[in-house]
């Protein structure tokens, strides 16, 4: 499967220069939930970023395709959705993906930096925060005593190196990896493990519901993830160059009518509401 995936996106590649086409690769339940808020308006017309699965890698969907319009970019996408966050980063690297849709760590594309293009920061270090969610049986457990994550079972995955660097310095009772999002939080829900990291959004309790699941924050808590988010193009791909520079230009623009800042406060990420939780941090963990 992966084969005929890296020569789908090769064959887009050598191609992509003259039919200004160009294969996407996005988590499935992000490309819908995107899906749900664009609606059939044209995607620069989006101001307005909530909706009932807005969060941050929703609202990035959106933020990405609207700054390489603003940019002066006339490609056109053809997105496949499935798993690939594990991928993406080696795909980009090797110039088999132009572009990723989702912000990445900046810390996690240190050792392909001389085959990518990074922008400059959507999320600046320091402004990470994200919300510790069991399910709604274990929040009464969690809520009075002044919480660690010692006595907790959590669940994330390796892939996602901030995070899961992070959680091994705060030492949890127990650490599972699990590649797929969806999967840790049926995981949490069902009661297997104790809890795991997600970004805050603005639904009650900032909860994630889908099919078999939901998990709720725990109030008064949140884990500090201290890197910058950027998103990325591969200097290795035919698009590369002029791609970034559209991108570029078209964040400076959409940071300017403060489009950015203004999709993540209705996404949730930046978030008042969890201004004065106490933040669970780390000097230990080096991301590098």
């Amino acid at each position: 499967m992966l084969i005929r995936l890296l020569i789908a996106l090769f064959l887009c590649s050598a191609f992509s220069t003259y039919a200004k086409k160009v294969d996407i690769t996005v988590e499935t339940d992000i490309y819908f939930y995107a899906k749900e808020i664009i609606g059939k308006k044209p995607v620069l017309e989006i101001t307005d970023y909530s909706g009932v699965n807005a969060q941050r890698d929703v609202v990035e969907f959106i933020l990405i395709q609207q700054a390489l319009i603003l940019g002066g970019s006339d490609i056109q996408f053809n997105f496949i959705y499935g798993n690939y966050d594990a991928r993406n980063l080696k795909l980009l690297n090797e110039g088999l993906l132009l572009l990723s849709f989702d912000s990445l760590w900046l810390s996690a594309t240190e050792k392909y930096k001389e085959n990518l293009y990074i922008t400059e920061p959507l999320i600046k270090k320091g402004e990470y925060f994200a919300g510790i969610f069991t399910s709604e049986v274990n929040l009464k457990k969690y809520r009075n005593p002044p919480l660690t994550l010692n006595d907790m079972t959590i669940v994330s995955s390796k892939d996602w190196h901030v995070d899961w660097l992070t959680l091994q310095s705060l030492k949890p009772k127990e650490l599972v990896h699990e590649s797929d999002w969806i999967v840790m939080a049926k995981m949490v829900s069902r009661g297997w493990v104790d809890g795991m990291l997600a970004p805050f959004k603005k639904q009650e309790h900032f909860s994630y519901v889908g099919p078999d699941y939901k998990i709720v924050a725990i109030p008064n808590v949140k884990v500090a993830l201290d890197d910058s988010r950027h998103f990325v193009v591969s200097k290795k791909h035919p698009l590369g160059k002029e791609t970034f520079e559209a991108l570029q230009k078209g964040l400076m623009i959409l940071r300017e009518r403060g489009l950015i800042e203004k999709a993540y406060r209705q996404a949730g990420f930046i978030n008042d509401d969890v201004k004065g939780w106490r933040t669970i941090t780390s000097d230990k963990v080096q991301f590098n």
